[in-house]
């Protein structure tokens, strides 16, 4: 998976955080994805487009004042009146608009990135990619677009 260009990184985060929010909410991240929140929870980054459609940025796994965050919108996903109904969709990034990017860390499609499409399709999750990885080394910066 490449490496992003962080321009800005509000919140850093640690190991024991991490496990503290798995344990909080009934989970178990995979490496990459703790690997990524480790690295760039709460960043801005350069390489921050998807195709040409999708611009992101990435949540802070934790609650706090500032920002939306990953706990914030697990109850949204996980509620299927709402979203998605899914206890094994996982945050991590969000639009312009507030509209999260999501990984799918368990089932028959696992690691998988999904886009919220809710109220925009009859399916709920927009498929962008067929893993994290896949996403990662896909985004690109303005000057590439």
């Amino acid at each position: 998976m490449r490496n992003l260009t962080i321009k800005q990184c509000n919140i850093p985060i640690t190991i024991k955080e991490i496990e503290l929010f798995e344990k909080k909410n009934n989970l178990l991240l995979p490496n990459y994805l703790k690997e990524f929140f480790l690295k760039y929870n709460a960043s801005k980054i350069e390489e921050s487009f998807y195709s040409t459609q999708y611009w992101l940025e990435i949540l802070p796994l934790l609650k706090n004042k500032f920002d939306t965050s990953v706990e914030d919108f697990l109850p949204w996903i996980r509620n299927p009146e709402f979203l998605i109904g899914r206890y094994d969709i996982i945050p991590f990034a969000i639009n312009q608009g507030g509209t999260p990017f999501m990984v799918s860390i368990g089932g028959e499609d696992e690691g998988i990135v999904y886009y919220s499409a809710v109220g925009l399709d009859e399916n709920p999750l927009r498929k962008l990619a067929d893993s994290f990885e896949e996403f990662i080394d896909g985004l690109k910066s303005e000057n590439e677009i």
